[in-house]
C-alpha cells in the first residue's frame, strides 16, 4: 500500500459529509501564445514583465473569484525544459486550459500538452487566443488542433473552446464561465473532516524563512500546528499563509497555501498529508556504467533558486547527456537549491567539478575562491541561454582548440658554440625551460634547439606566458641559428 492510498482509505471509511469545492486549474500552452498574459488579465496583476527571456521560470498558484465562485489557477512553465513540471501540474489539477495562439496554430509545447493531458486523462476546454492579430487565423487553427487529434465542438468533436484575446480581455469572461460549466461534471467535493492532504508543487530554501513548500490542498483542512508529511520529509507547520502571502490559522481544499516548518525540502510532485506518516527508507540501486579508456568524464554541481527549477534543470541536461554519450560521459556529483557559495566552490575543487547555475547568485566569497581556484561557474537567469552555454562548453571539451606555444624573436645577444642567447616576446601560450622548439622563418622549419636558460629581467624563471617579453638560451641540436624576426614553436 502506498502513501496516499494509506490516506484515501482512511478518509474513505471516515464516511464523512462532502462539500462543493473550487476547481483548481492548470494553463497549458506553448511558450509565447499567451498563458501567462491571459492569468495576468484574469487576476489583474502583471507579473509577465518581470520574466526573464520573456518564459515563465517558476510555479504559482493564484485564486479568483467569478460569479460569486472560487477558481484556483496554477501557473506551470511553458517552456519544453519544464515537461516534468507541467505534468506534475495537470496530476493536481481539476481541469486544463489548453491556450493556442490563432496565429501561430499547434507548436511543439502545445502538441506535448496535448499529450500529457490525454495521458493523465485530465479534462480540458481550449481558448484560441490572440484573435485581436490581423493574421489571426481560427479555421487554419483549428484545423491545427485536429492534426493533433483535439477535436472541437463543430469540427468533428466535443471538446469545449472559446475565442480570446489576453491583450483586450474579449472572450475571458466568457471562457470563465465555460469552465466552470465544464466543472460542474466533475462533482468536486471535500470534506472538512477528512484528514488533510495536498501536493506540493514548490519548494525552496529562504535564509529568512527556511525551507519554504507551496502546495495546493486537496482535501480536509491545513492548521498552523499541524504536523505533516510527505514520502521524503516531515514537519510541522510553523507558518500557514495564503496565496497573496497572508498569514493565516487554517486553510481548506483547493487553497494554494505556503507552509514553514518542513524539516527538509520535500520533492516537487509529492503528496502531503496532515500527521507524521514515516515511509520505510527505499535503497536506491544504480546502475554502474563502463567507461571507455577514451572517454572524457565532465563531473556537474547544479544549482538552482527553487526545487521546482533544479528538478526542470536536470530534466533539461538528460538530452546533452544522451546527445554526448558516446564522447564525453557527464556525471551530476551533486545539487543544491539556493545561492553558490564558497562551499559549492570547495566541492568542486574536490571532485573536479563545474558549478551549473540557473537563476541564482554566486556569493561575493564563491566569486573569490573559483577565481583562485580556476572553478568554472556556468550560470544564467534564462534556462534556454543556460542550456546553450552547457553544450557550447561540452564541445569546447570535445574539440579543444589547440593553442601553439610562441615566440617572436626580437634581438641576438650572441652565440658560443651550439648555444645561442636571444631575446623575445611570447605571441601565445607559454614558453618553458627546457621546452625543445623549431626554428621556423616563413613558415619554415630551420632547426631544432632546447632552451636551458629563461630570464625575466635579471631574474631566471621556469616558464613565462602570452605577451610578455624574456630572454633565453637555446641549445642547438640542428639547422640553422636564430635570427631576428624568426620565431621559436614548443614542440
Amino acid at each position: 500500500m502506498n502513501f496516499s492510498s494509506i490516506v484515501i482509505n482512511v478518509n474513505q471509511a471516515l464516511n464523512n459529509q462532502n462539500i462543493k469545492r473550487p476547481p483548481v486549474v492548470v494553463v497549458l500552452g506553448h511558450v509565447d501564445h499567451g498563458k501567462t498574459s491571459l492569468l495576468d488579465y484574469i487576476r489583474k496583476a502583471n507579473i509577465a514583465g518581470r520574466e526573464a527571456g520573456g518564459i515563465t521560470q517558476a510555479t504559482g498558484a493564484y485564486e479568483i473569484e467569478h460569479n460569486n465562485e472560487k477558481i484556483t489557477f496554477i501557473d506551470t512553465p511553458g517552456h519544453s525544459a519544464f515537461t516534468k513540471m507541467r505534468s506534475r501540474g495537470t496530476s493536481v489539477a481539476d481541469i486544463a486550459i489548453l491556450v493556442v495562439a490563432a496565429d501561430d496554430g499547434v507548436k511543439p509545447q502545445t502538441a506535448e500538452s496535448i499529450k500529457i493531458l490525454k495521458e493523465s486523462n485530465t479534462p480540458f476546454i481550449v481558448a484560441i487566443n490572440k484573435i485581436d492579430k490581423n493574421n489571426a487565423d481560427i479555421e487554419r487553427t483549428k484545423q491545427s488542433l485536429a492534426e493533433n487529434e483535439v477535436f472541437l465542438e463543430g469540427y468533428g468533436g466535443n471538446i469545449s473552446f472559446q475565442l480570446i484575446s489576453a491583450k483586450t480581455g474579449e472572450g475571458i469572461n466568457d471562457l470563465l464561465d465555460l469552465l466552470l460549466l465544464a466543472v460542474e461534471l466533475e462533482e468536486l467535493t471535500y470534506s472538512k473532516n477528512n484528514i488533510g492532504q495536498g501536493v506540493v508543487i514548490e519548494s525552496k530554501m529562504s535564509k529568512q524563512r527556511g525551507n519554504e513548500v507551496s502546495i495546493i490542498i486537496k482535501d480536509g483542512i491545513f492548521k498552523r500546528g499541524d504536523e505533516i508529511s510527505t514520502e521524503s520529509a516531515q514537519g510541522k507547520i510553523k507558518i500557514l499563509e495564503d496565496f497573496k502571502g497572508d498569514v493565516v490559522s487554517e486553510l481548506t481544499a483547493s487553497s494554494p497555501a505556503v507552509i514553514i516548518g518542513f524539516e527538509k525540502l520535500p520533492k516537487i510532485g509529492e503528496e502531503c498529508v496532515i500527521g507524521n506518516i514515516k515511509k520505510d527508507e527505499e535503497i536506491e540501486i544504480k546502475t554502474q556504467v563502463k567507461i571507455t579508456d577514451n572517454k572524457q568524464i565532465l563531473n556537474l554541481i547544479l544549482k538552482a533558486d527553487t526545487s521546482g527549477s533544479l528538478e526542470a534543470l536536470k530534466y533539461s541536461i538528460d538530452p546533452i547527456i544522451e546527445k554526448n554519450k558516446e564522447d564525453v560521459r557527464l556525471i551530476i556529483k551533486d545539487t543544491g537549491v539556493g545561492e553558490i557559495t564558497d562551499g559549492d566552490i570547495k566541492h568542486a575543487v574536490t571532485t573536479s567539478s563545474k558549478i551549473i547555475g540557473f537563476n541564482v547568485q554566486v556569493s561575493r566569497a564563491a566569486l573569490k575562491l573559483s577565481e583562485i581556484h580556476k572553478t568554472d561557474i556556468i550560470e544564467s537567469k534564462i534556462i534556454y541561454e543556460l542550456l546553450q552555454k552547457i553544450e557550447e562548453y561540452i564541445e569546447r571539451v570535445k574539440n579543444p582548440v589547440i593553442i601553439k606555444n610562441i615566440l617572436n624573436i626580437l634581438a641576438i645577444f650572441s652565440k658560443q658554440g651550439s648555444k645561442q642567447t636571444v631575446g623575445g616576446v611570447v605571441l601565445s601560450g607559454v614558453i618553458k625551460k627546457g621546452n625543445t622548439i623549431e626554428i621556423t622563418r616563413e613558415e619554415k622549419v630551420l632547426g631544432r634547439a632546447k632552451i636551458t636558460n629563461l630570464q625575466s629581467g635579471k631574474n631566471e624563471i621556469n616558464q613565462i606566458e602570452e605577451g610578455k617579453e624574456c630572454g633565453l638560451v637555446l641549445n642547438f641540436s640542428s639547422g640553422e641559428e636564430a635570427q631576428v624576426g624568426d620565431n621559436l614553436v614548443v614542440i
